[in-house]
C-alpha cells in the first residue's frame, strides 16, 4: 500500500505536529489493545476439549506474537513527515493482519470447534469491532476494514448456521459501529486541531514574552537567560563577555525627526548589531530605551575586538531609517565573566554597566573595559543620551 495514498502528506504548518500526535496516540492505543487478541483465543480453546491443545497453541501464539510486534515499535520524536506516515503505515498493518487473523479464526471456530467456543469468538468479535470504533478512530478507512474483517466472517456464519435473522441484527450491530466511527473520528480530528491550537498559541506566546515588541531581537528577559546559560558554560571552562551599548544623544535624533522616525532608528540598529554579532554563542538584545545588550561565548580581548570593529562601521556609514541617514554613534562597556570576582551574573553587569557609563563621561563613542570592583555611576552624575 502506497503511504501517499493511505496517509495523505500534510499541507499546512502544523501538519507534522497533528500527525507525530496521531502517530503516537495510534501507538498506544495499538499496544494496550494487542493483547486482548491471544486472551479471546485462549478463552475460546479452553471452553474446548484437550484434543485442540495443539491448535490452541499455535493460534494463541500467533496473536501473541502480533501484540509483541505492536510493542516492539517505536515513535521517533525528530522523524520527518514521511518517516511518520511510514511508522503510521506500519502499525495500521499489524492491526489489519491482526483483525483479519481473527476473522479468520471466528470462522473458523464456527466451523471445526464445538460449542460454546464459537458463540465465544462471537462474543469477541462484537467486543473488538466497537473497541475498534471507539478507540483507533484516527483513520476512518482502515479502522473501517479492520472493523469489517472482524464483523463479516461472523455475519456470515450466523447466517449460515444460525439464522437469517440474527444475521440481520449482528450487521445492523456492524452498521452502528460505522457510525460509531465516523462521530469518534470527527470528535477525535477537532481535539486533535485544538490541541495543536493551543500549541501554536503557546508558542507565540513564549515567543512574544523573550522578544523586543519593536526591534524583534531578544528583549531583557531573553538577555537575563542567555546570560546565565553562557555563565553556565564560563564555569564548566569555556568564555563569555559582556557588551552593553547605549545610543549616543538618543534624544537629539528624537527631537530632530521625530519619535517614530527614534523607534526606526533603534530598529535599525538592532539590525545592525544582528549583521555583525552573528556567531554561534552570539545574543542580541534590546535592554530598554535605546540600550542593547549582547552576551558572546568569546574572551574579553575577542569581544572588545569586535565592539571596536561594530561602533568604527557605525561612525563610518550613515544609518538609515524612516526616509532619513544619520551618522550614529555608540558608547559600549565590555567585560568578560570571571568565576573568581564575579559571584553571579549581576556582578558582571554592574561592571560592565559601569565601564559604559565612563566611556560616555569620556567623550562617547568609545568602548571601556570594566574594572574589577567598579560600581554603575550614581544617578544625575552619568550624561544623558
Amino acid at each position: 500500500m502506497a503511504t501517499d495514498s493511505f496517509i495523505p502528506a500534510p499541507t499546512t504548518p502544523g501538519g507534522r505536529n497533528l500527525l507525530l500526535q496521531e502517530l503516537r496516540e495510534t501507538l498506544e492505543r495499538a499496544r494496550l489493545g494487542g493483547f486482548f487478541y491471544p486472551m479471546a483465543t485462549g478463552l475460546g480453546f479452553l471452553v474446548t476439549s484437550r484434543v485442540y491443545v495443539v491448535p490452541a497453541l499455535a493460534v494463541t501464539g500467533l496473536f501473541t506474537l502480533l501484540a509483541l510486534a505492536r510493542l516492539a515499535l517505536r515513535v521517533s520524536a525528530n522523524a520527518g513527515g514521511s518517516e511518520i506516515r511510514r511508522q503510521l503505515l506500519r502499525i495500521w498493518s499489524l492491526i489489519l493482519l491482526t483483525t483479519f487473523s481473527w476473522g479468520a479464526f471466528s470462522a473458523w471456530s464456527f466451523l471445526e470447534l464445538p460449542e460454546p467456543a464459537p458463540l465465544v469468538a462471537v462474543l469477541f468479535s462484537g467486543a473488538f469491532g466497537m473497541a475498534l470504533a471507539h478507540s483507533m478512530c484516527m483513520r476512518r478507512i482502515p479502522c473501517a476494514v479492520a472493523i469489517a474483517s472482524v464483523m463479516l466472517p461472523s455475519g456470515l456464519l450466523l447466517w449460515r448456521f444460525v439464522a437469517p435473522g440474527v444475521a440481520i441484527m449482528w450487521l445492523v450491530y456492524a452498521s452502528y459501529m460505522m457510525l460509531v466511527l465516523l462521530r469518534s473520528y470527527r470528535e477525535y480530528r477537532t481535539r486533535l486541531e485544538l490541541e495543536e491550537d493551543l500549541r501554536r498559541q503557546r508558542d507565540l506566546f513564549e515567543k512574544q514574552s523573550l522578544d523586543d515588541s519593536l526591534t524583534g531581537i531578544a528583549n531583557r528577559r531573553a538577555f537575563t537567560e542567555a546570560l546565565s546559560r553562557a555563565l553556565a558554560r564560563a564555569r564548566r571552562g569555556g568564555k563569555a563577555s559582556l557588551l552593553i551599548l547605549d545610543i549616543d544623544h538618543f534624544k537629539r535624533i528624537n527631537d530632530s525627526f521625530g519619535h517614530s522616525a527614534g523607534d526606526a532608528c533603534l530598529v535599525a540598529m538592532a539590525r545592525r548589531l544582528q549583521d555583525l554579532f552573528d556567531q554561534p554563542g552570539d545574543v542580541v538584545a534590546r535592554l530598554g530605551g535605546e540600550e542593547f545588550g549582547v552576551v558572546l561565548d568569546a574572551p574579553e580581548d575577542v569581544a572588545l575586538g569586535r565592539a571596536e570593529v561594530f561602533r568604527k562601521a557605525l561612525e563610518s556609514e550613515a544609518l538609515a531609517f524612516a526616509d532619513n541617514r544619520s551618522v550614529v554613534t555608540v558608547s559600549i562597556g565590555c567585560g568578560e565573566f570571571d568565576p573568581a570576582r564575579h559571584a553571579d551574573a549581576d556582578a558582571l553587569y554592574l561592571e560592565v554597566d559601569a565601564a559604559l557609563y565612563r566611556s560616555k563621561l569620556s567623550g562617547r563613542n568609545r568602548t571601556e573595559r570594566a574594572q574589577s570592583g567598579a560600581a554603575p555611576m550614581p544617578a544625575g552624575i552619568a550624561p544623558a543620551g
